[in-house]
């Protein structure tokens, strides 16, 4: 039973690999935050432990052991420590327990979620393994920034694609799975943009949605703010990249869509609204800028997300977003 939802060409892809046991060694699986990568890899994780005959079952002990608390001792999940990369001593680690034997299942599986995060060094290690893994083993790399990752590190790994969802998907998921009103599912799947994992994280938290909602007022008074009340805020955004890069990228990814949404509105094309919690307010405060004002500080919104990819001095970046983005006015001509 795979808990992966949707992209159903990679589940045929992966069942295929796994009947015919021509699963590759290692894996990339390439999407935006949300989307279900891990959730994949630790499917893969199971079918490849599983004692069933079809594979995963979801109930044999191997399969309930791999879980997101993680209690089986063969599949290892390494992340990036706070604020950091991930640094050549876990990858050597990680090659010390691939050269040991499975201790309790079939396969070794090692999953490197947010594998953008690896240090030169480490990823230049890391090469070794994925050249010649020992046998029985299986690595699966995550990344929602696969230009961050050396082209060495791409070519020996079999590369998936997982596309965000349409949203009639999330929402049916939503009201089936987590038990939504169907109002607030269909929100919801719209908010998400296709990523299952955050319409179900707001599904389950409030503080999820608290959080956005903070984000988006911090962003809507940038709009009137004077130059050091900007230029402090892309400190203090800054300061957070060091910190948590996927809380800054979160924070540009909401950027995003809420200037799209601008663009939308003030083009009269309302329907494709994503943040449709706020359309009264998209709509009042498009006609503050220009069609002109709004696509160039889009691109401005790109631009500075690729520069921060390419690791770009991070408050430099933000600091020319914020000299970039307008000033709303009162009614604007076309």
């Amino acid at each position: 039973m795979w808990r992966f939802v949707g992209n159903d060409i990679t589940i045929e892809l992966m069942e295929r690999g796994l009947e015919e046991g021509r699963l590759a060694h290692a894996y990339l699986l390439v999407g935006p935050a949300h989307v279900g990568k891990l959730t994949l890899a630790l499917d893969m994780a199971r079918a490849l432990n599983c004692e069933a005959e079809e594979r995963p079952c979801g109930q044999c002990p191997p399969c309930q052991r791999i879980g997101e608390e993680m209690r089986h001792a063969d599949v290892v999940v390494l992340c990036p420590p706070s604020g950091a990369d991930i640094g050549i001593d876990r990858i050597r680690e990680l090659q010390h327990t691939a050269s040991l034997k499975p201790f309790e299942g079939r396969h070794r599986v090692f999953i490197i979620d947010g594998a953008e995060a690896l240090s030169r060094e480490a990823a230049n290690c890391l090469l070794k393994t994925l050249e010649e893994p020992p046998p029985g083993v299986y690595l699966t790399l995550l990344a929602t920034s696969e230009g961050r990752l050396l082209p060495t590190i791409r070519s020996r790994c079999q590369r998936v694609e997982l596309r965000p969802l349409p949203g009639p998907v999330v929402e049916r998921f939503l009201v089936e799975h987590e038990h939504c009103q169907p109002g607030q599912a269909r929100v919801l799947a719209r908010l998400s943009q296709g990523c299952l994992g955050w319409a179900v994280s707001a599904a389950r938290d409030d503080a999820v949605l608290r959080e956005r909602a903070q984000r988006l007022d911090e962003l809507r008074t940038l709009a009137g703010a004077d130059l050091w009340e900007r230029f402090s805020y892309a400190g203090r955004l800054a300061s957070g990249l060091a910190d948590d890069r996927r809380s800054t990228d979160d924070t540009l990814s909401l950027w995003l869509s809420w200037w799209l949404d601008l663009m939308r509105a003030r083009g009269g094309c309302s329907e494709g609204i994503v943040n449709v919690d706020h359309e009264a307010d998209i709509r009042r405060e498009a006609e503050r800028y220009t069609i002109r004002e709004i696509v160039a500080f889009i691109h401005s919104i790109c631009r500075a997300r690729v520069e921060l990819e390419q690791n770009a001095n991070p408050r430099l970046a933000l600091e020319v977003l914020m000299l970039d983005m307008p000033h709303y006015r009162e009614g604007a001509a076309c």
